[in-house]
């Protein structure tokens, strides 16, 4: 981060001020000098109106060039941030006409490291289709922003994107190499947003859900905040995982919505609870401890009980040993 030095700020910003305020007192006398009584007036004290003069455009400097820097800043703005007349043709990417462009940088340039960068076109930052859309892997998108190996596209309608129904409401994303940047025929999806009613690892979801690519080709899912009855539990889900889109659902994770009492073992709302070597483990957090029915005494903490799903109690693990860290856990 930047250091900034306040007070120079407020020197600056005084200084600007001052100067604005010389600017403002020069156009006034300028506009004087049209009106004729006025004018009389100046003339019949030359000596001391000129050096006033002379004063206020010393002081008026600093403005005069802020406001040229200004227009400047602005004439860049626009050059670099075109509307394309005619249809443009990047690799494989094809932008139509009538689309708003933004490039980095006019012209190519030779960075420190002696690489040349592109420029015009070839530095396109993002695409604003407002007539035409374009086609990426088949799906039309409004919109699409591209950087070195990432990019966000915004979908017209639904459109089935690397197996998944992604939605329109939220902005999909890919990721590529940089050789590929406009080749979206090789692009990989990275993330994208499944429309409401989506069914996913045997639940038809009420809410939209957010779905990423992970290592080894799997994909975790975010369903979000609303419960859900699952595996026999009333649960806030926190992620699922995936070997594939649609795919055999291969962990879990969330938190229980509601008081569960499983065989011997009662555990309050809040209670943290996985899928574990094909039976479900319970986490429960220090201030809200599980309690034992047999014996009635609370779980100690940093425990998790492992159980079956019809409740048989399997044994304890320290939370370390599980991979269970305050409220969330390492990805399998």
């Amino acid at each position: 981060m930047i250091p900034i030095n306040p007070l120079a700020m407020m020197l600056g910003s005084l200084f600007l001020l001052v100067s604005v305020i010389c600017a403002a007192v020069l156009a006034g006398l300028i506009v004087a000098l049209l009106n004729q009584r006025a004018r009389r007036f100046i003339f019949a004290r030359g000596w001391w109106f000129g050096l006033l003069g002379v004063f206020l455009a010393a002081g008026s400097l600093p403005t005069f060039e802020f406001v040229r820097w200004q227009f400047n800043h602005w004439l860049d703005q626009r050059a670099l941030n075109p509307r394309l007349n005619s249809e443009q043709v990047l690799g494989d990417l094809l932008l139509p006409a009538g689309t708003q462009v933004r490039i980095e940088r006019l012209e190519p340039f030779r960075n420190l490291s002696g690489d040349t960068l592109p420029g015009g076109l070839q530095s396109l930052q993002r695409a604003q289709f407002d007539g035409e859309p374009a086609v990426v892997r088949g799906a039309a998108v409004r919109s699409l922003e591209l950087g070195d190996t990432t990019g966000e596209a915004k979908l017209v309608e639904a459109a089935r994107l690397g197996g998944w129904l992604c939605s329109a409401e939220a902005a999909v994303t890919f990721r590529y190499s940089s050789a590929e940047r406009f080749n979206p025929k090789v692009w990989q999806l990275e993330s994208c947003t499944l429309a409401p009613g989506s069914e996913v690892a045997g639940v038809t979801w009420a809410q939209p859900m957010a779905v990423h690519a992970v290592e080894n080709r799997r994909w975790q899912l975010e369903p979000g905040d609303a419960p859900v009855r699952f595996q026999g539990l009333n649960l806030r889900l926190w992620n699922l995982w995936l070997d594939g889109p649609y795919g055999q659902l291969q962990d879990w994770q969330g938190e229980l919505v509601e008081p569960l009492q499983l065989g011997s073992m009662h555990y309050p709302a809040g209670t943290r609870v996985r899928a574990f070597h094909g039976n479900l483990l319970f986490s429960p957090i220090a201030e809200a401890p599980a309690v034992d029915q047999r014996d009635g005494k609370p779980l100690e903490a940093d425990l998790s009980v492992e159980q079956t799903a019809d409740g048989e109690v399997l044994g304890t693990h320290r939370n370390g040993d599980v991979g269970v860290i305050d409220w969330f856990k390492v990805a399998p």
